[in-house]
C-alpha cells in the first residue's frame, strides 16, 4: 500500500471508527475557557497554562507538589534544600551527594514551551572550604571542580535516590541549558561561568551520551563539544527557554529584560537522543554530587501549549487531567507493538483492541491500575495486516489510536 492510499484510509477509518464507537467526552469552548497568553516574549501561536511564581513563604520538603494543579513536585536529596520566599525558590545542595530539584509529576504534553526565570548564582571561590579540596569525592572532574545549575533540562525518566546526584544524567537528559561553575587545580584563580546550550548526541562514551550542538547540518565533534553560549554574571536574572512543536527543538536563553541572547538552531527529533521515547520530564535545579557551596534562585515557571483552539479548563496538557495516552510504538509493527499511557492517580482502565469493521479483537486490560506509568504489549502474530484500533478508558476519559499491522 502506497504511503497517500495507507494515509487516506486511515483518515476516513479514523473519522468512521471514531464517529460509531466512541462517546468522547469534550470540554467547552467559551473564550473564558483559553487563559491569556504571556505577551512579554514571542508566544503568538501559544496559549499559557501553568506559570508558577512561588508566591508563598515555606520550606520545601521531598516529595511536595506545588503549583496549580499540582503539576510540580519537589525532589531534595540527602541535604539538598529549596526555600520559598520573597517571590522566588532559593534552592542549595551544600555537601557532596546533595541534590535540589524541581521536575514536572506528570510527563511532558507532546508539544509545548517551557521558559523558568532563574539565576542570582553565587559559586564562587571563597564559597570552597579546605575540607572539600581535601575529600576524595571532590574531585571527579579530572582536575576542574565545578559546581552546576540546570535552567533547564528534558530527561527521559525520573531519577531516584543517589543517582540524581550525579552520573544519572549523563544517560538520561535529552537536551539542557546547564550553567557551571569552573575551577581549574592547576590555577585556584582561575574561575570560568559558562552557559552550556546543547543536545544528547545519539552516539556514547564511557561517560554517558555525548552532549553536543547541532550547526544546522552536523553535530559539533571538536574535543570540546560543550559550545559556549553565554558566561554568566552574579546576582543576575535570565530566562531559558525550550520550544518543542513540527517536530524540532529550539532552546533559548535571554537576559533579566526578556531581549534573547542565544538561540540554537532548530535540531530535528530524530537526531537527538531517546526522542523516540515519549516519556519527557521537565527538571530544573542543582544535580551534581560536589562541591555546592553556592545558591541559586528561581523566580518563574512557565507552560504553554500551541493554540490549537483547545480549552485548559480542568485539563492537564490540554486533555481531560490526570491521563495521557501515548501513541503506539512501532507503528507501523510486525508484529508486536507496545501502547503506553500515564495516570495521575488510580483509575479503572480498559484498553481494548478493534480491526477496521469495528469489530473487538481482543481486551487487553480491565482492571483498576495505580497512578503512573504503564506499557502494554499487544502481540499480533496471530492477526492479518491491516488497520487496527486501541480504545482506552480511564475512568470519564475515552481516546483512541490507530496502527497498522503490516507482515
Amino acid at each position: 500500500m502506497s504511503r497517500l492510499k495507507y494515509t487516506i484510509t486511515i483518515i476516513i477509518a479514523i473519522a468512521v471508527f471514531q464517529v460509531m464507537y466512541i462517546d468522547k467526552p469534550t470540554a467547552g469552548s467559551s473564550p473564558d475557557d483559553i487563559l491569556p497568553q504571556v505577551t512579554s516574549f514571542n508566544d503568538s501561536g501559544w496559549v499559557l497554562l501553568y506559570q508558577e511564581n512561588f508566591d508563598t513563604t515555606y520550606e520545601a520538603t521531598d516529595g511536595q507538589t506545588f503549583g496549580t494543579d499540582g503539576w510540580l513536585i519537589y525532589q531534595l536529596i540527602n541535604d539538598g534544600a529549596i526555600t520559598v520566599a520573597d517571590s522566588y525558590a532559593q534552592l542549595n545542595a551544600p555537601d557532596f551527594w546533595n541534590a535540589a530539584l524541581i521536575r514536572s509529576v506528570d510527563i511532558m504534553p507532546e508539544e509545548y514551551k517551557v521558559r523558568t526565570k532563574i539565576g542570582y548564582i553565587n559559586y564562587d571561590l571563597t564559597n570552597y572550604e579546605q575540607a572539600d579540596y581535601d575529600d576524595p569525592d571532590f574531585n571527579d572532574h579530572q582536575g576542574h571542580y565545578e559546581n552546576g545549575m540546570y535552567f533547564l533540562t528534558v530527561t527521559d525518566r525520573i531519577c531516584v535516590g543517589n543517582e540524581c546526584a550525579e552520573y544519572w544524567w549523563h544517560y538520561h537528559r535529552k537536551m539542557v541549558i546547564d550553567v557551571d561553575n569552573h575551577i581549574n587545580w592547576d590555577d585556584p584563580g582561575e574561575t570560568f561561568h559558562p552557559v552550556y546550550m546543547v543536545y544528547m548526541a545519539p552516539e556514547e562514551n564511557s561517560g554517558g551520551n555525548l552532549l553536543r550542538t547541532w550547526d544546522g547540518d552536523e553535530w559539533d565533534t571538536s574535543p570540546w563539544n560543550w559550545n559556549v553560549a553565554y558566561t554568566y554574571d552574579y546576582d543576575t536574572w535570565y530566562y531559558a527557554e525550550l520550544e518543542k512543536i513540527d517536530g524540532h527543538i529550539i532552546l533559548r536563553l535571554y537576559d533579566g529584560n526578556q531581549d534573547i541572547i542565544e538561540e540554537t538552531t532548530p535540531v530535528d527529533l530524530e537526531l537527538i537522543n531517546a526522542m523516540d521515547d515519549t516519556l519527557e520530564y521537565l527538571y530544573l535545579g542543582e544535580p551534581h554530587t560536589d562541591d555546592y557551596e553556592g545558591d541559586v534562585r528561581i523566580d518563574e515557571i512557565t507552560l504553554l501549549l500551541p493554540d490549537e483552539g483547545q480549552t485548559v479548563d480542568d485539563n492537564r496538557w490540554g486533555i481531560t487531567k490526570g491521563f495521557r495516552l501515548t501513541h503506539s510504538r512501532p507503528n507501523p509493527f510486525n508484529a508486536q507493538t507496545v501502547i503506553s499511557y500515564n495516570l495521575h492517580e488510580s483509575s479503572s482502565v480498559t484498553l481494548d483492541i478493534y480491526d477496521i469493521m469495528g469489530r473487538k479483537v481482543i481486551s487487553l486490560v480491565n482492571s483498576v491500575q495505580p497512578a503512573g506509568y504503564h506499557q502494554v504489549t499487544w502481540d499480533a502474530s496471530g492477526k492479518t495486516s491491516g488497520i487496527y484500533f486501541y480504545r482506552i478508558q480511564a475512568g470519564d476519559y475515552v481516546d483512541t489510536g490507530s496502527m497498522l499491522l503490516l507482515k
